[in-house]
């Protein structure tokens, strides 16, 4: 399966998906423990613009105290990681799947760590700003709504040895907000900083003219001046300097840097030994990660049964029978993720499938009445028992049981009979083949996903409850490659591009940023592509106003009760169809050390740096 990913840690949301399972090793051998509470925004409860603090009955979240404490590891030797599907695109602000995220874990460092626990833990800083700490202002004291301070760690180097710098912090600000850059996630998050300063090399100040909710993970990581800046911008776009075979002598922030790839099979990473572990203070142990695609998840595991892998990563629910005889190598933890089906809201941009064209002129699924009603002729708890064995919950919004934003919501039951009579009340009539149509439109719509089996069955199964109530459903599993392509990349006629709205239904999963700003770049009508991350379109004045509050406020009481709203509203308009929670499942060999599953969007990587070879 593959994430969509909008900035690796940025107040976005990607693609990927969660919920119970297998106990996860630890690397003391002791039970680990699942996410016990979700990390928060980026404030202080009472940092808002106006109204009290909250009660005590909203007790302060802790965003900072980590748990974390690895073994001290020994150095030298590699750990080889297998993933079904490939890494193509290094330059992190584009990481378009979830391989390419745990790629750019390794790879690129930024201000802050999202730890295994749900926290925030400072990387390239050296700690988080707070209104407690000063390091937040609300308002600022240059007049600005609100001002942050960060205070980078004292003589950070690139990979290069060049000076990692407030400069190049600057930079990748320049980059994102650039004339001809191309569609990116965090544009609204950037745009949001109305200036930077940097007082000094280690030091730079956030300007912003309205409190905005998401600071701590606006910043996706910095990008090398030195480096970038005689590429042009629109270059770049076109991935010049982050190419393959490029990538050798790209600058990196983080533990490792690019070393060779070899397409269609490898992916080589040596230490930086420019980067030290801000809890260790050294290099990583490893001298090198390697990556080998395998093309399959099935071929994967076979691979790390045949031990040509240490780890094996992106996996997923379904998967968890074929591994059970491994034991506690398997790792598979509740995470911010849900599998979901995503009508397309759009009027006029929806399949240009050529199997779904006889249907005539519209798009079905901008109908409400479509979008509601096939909310209840999906039978969601016939899809965990026949395709995953009983093992996933069964979600009824968006947003994990685990975040403390979340608000449960009445389950859209499975009932056909509904499904019809919301259909007929929105003038769908059935034709004389069972199939409904309404001023000349035909309930013909296109199932996008991709080629992963329990996908497909699953779509299957959901175009024979659809023929029940009068829809015609097509899947079509496509690469996803296709449906998954970047605004840059796509065209108008990639198949089920997401990005490019050639869609009627996907089938897909989402990772929820561990902030609930993420939603209003997935969900707010100001972010349809290529502005933002609002590929099904999106439009609604409540959900608008919700998300507004959120990213205009840094109360966890006020954001905690528009997230409610928000819940609500997701629900009673249909905004998408949420199938069930999953888990990230993993593959630990005996041979990893230190290795602490990661439920965020910070993946399974977002340690490498103290991960060693146990003898």
């Amino acid at each position: 399966m593959r994430k969509r990913l909008i900035g690796l840690f940025a107040s976005t949301m990607i693609v990927f998906a969660a919920c119970q399972g297998a106990a996860s090793p630890s690397p003391s051998g002791a039970p680990s423990t699942g996410p016990a509470t979700s990390a928060a925004t980026s404030a202080d409860p009472g940092a808002s613009a106006s109204g009290p603090a909250p009660s005590a009955s909203e007790a302060p979240i802790d965003l900072t105290n980590t748990a974390y404490a690895p073994e001290a590891g020994t150095d030298g030797g590699s750990i080889i990681i297998g993933d079904w599907q490939e890494a193509n695109q290094f330059n992190p602000f584009y990481a378009g799947q979830v391989t390419e995220a745990n790629v750019a874990s390794a790879a690129w460092a930024s201000l802050v760590l999202l730890t295994h626990d749900y926290k925030y833990a400072p990387d390239l800083a050296k700690e988080i700003p707070t209104t407690s700490n000063g390091g937040v202002k609300v308002p600022g004291d240059t007049g600005d709504a609100m001002t942050v301070t960060w205070k980078l760690r004292d003589g950070l180097k690139w990979s290069d040895g060049a000076p990692l710098t407030c400069d190049d912090f600057l930079y990748a600000q320049e980059w994102v907000l650039s004339e001809g850059q191309g569609s990116i996630g965090t544009l609204s998050s950037y745009q949001a900083i109305s200036k930077v300063d940097c007082t000094s090399p280690t030091e730079m100040v956030w300007h912003f003219p309205k409190i905005f909710e998401g600071y701590i993970t606006l910043a996706v990581a910095p990008l090398p001046r030195h480096f970038l800046k005689d590429i042009p911008i629109k270059d770049q776009v076109a991935g010049a300097g982050f190419r393959p075979a490029e990538i050798s002598k790209l600058p990196v922030s983080g533990a490792f840097k690019f070393d060779t790839v070899t397409p269609g099979s490898e992916l080589r990473l040596v230490k930086n030994p420019n980067y030290t572990s801000p809890i260790s203070g050294k290099p990583a142990h490893l001298d090198s990660l390697i990556w080998k695609w395998y093309g399959d998840a099935d071929a994967m595991i076979a691979g790390y049964k045949g031990k040509e892998v240490d780890f094996a990563t992106d996996l997923q629910d379904s998967d968890i029978p074929k591994v059970q005889d491994l034991g506690d190598q398997v790792s598979a933890i509740p995470a911010l993720l849900y599998e979901f089906l995503r009508p397309n809201w759009s009027e006029t941009g929806c399949s240009k499938n050529a199997q779904v064209q006889d249907r005539g002129k519209g798009c079905p699924m901008a109908d409400p009445a479509m979008r509601e009603a096939i909310a209840f002729a999906i039978d969601k708890n016939e899809i965990n028992t026949r395709l995953l064995g009983g093992t996933v919950q069964v979600a009824n919004t968006n947003i994990s049981p685990g975040a403390w934003f979340f608000a449960d919501q009445p389950p859209a039951t499975f009932d056909p009979a509904k499904a019809k009579s919301i259909l007929d009340a929105g003038g769908w009539v059935a034709g004389a083949d069972g199939i409904r149509e309404k001023g000349g439109l035909k309930a013909k719509i296109e199932l996008c996903t991709t080629t992963r089996q329990v996908r497909i069955d699953t779509l299957a199964l959901v175009a024979a409850w659809l023929k029940d109530v009068g829809i015609e459903g097509i899947p079509n599993p496509v690469s996803p490659d296709d449906i998954f392509a970047d605004y840059n990349t796509a065209t108008a006629d990639t198949p089920c591009a997401l990005s490019r709205g050639n869609f009627d239904l996907a089938e897909h999963a989402f990772s929820s940023s561990i902030d609930p700003l993420g939603n209003y770049f997935s969900y707010h009508s100001s972010q349809f592509q290529p502005k933002g991350a609002n590929d099904a379109q999106v439009k609604d004045t409540a959900i608008d106003t919700a998300l507004t509050t959120v990213q205009d406020n840094v109360d966890f009481k006020v954001i905690k009760d528009a997230m409610a709203e928000f819940q609500k509203v997701y629900v009673e308009k249909t905004v998408e169809i949420p199938l069930y929670y999953r888990k990230n499942v993993e593959l630990a060999g005996p041979k990893l050390g230190n290795f602490f599953a990661n439920p965020t969007q910070a993946g399974p990587t977002w340690n490498a740096v103290d991960w060693y070879v146990k003898g």
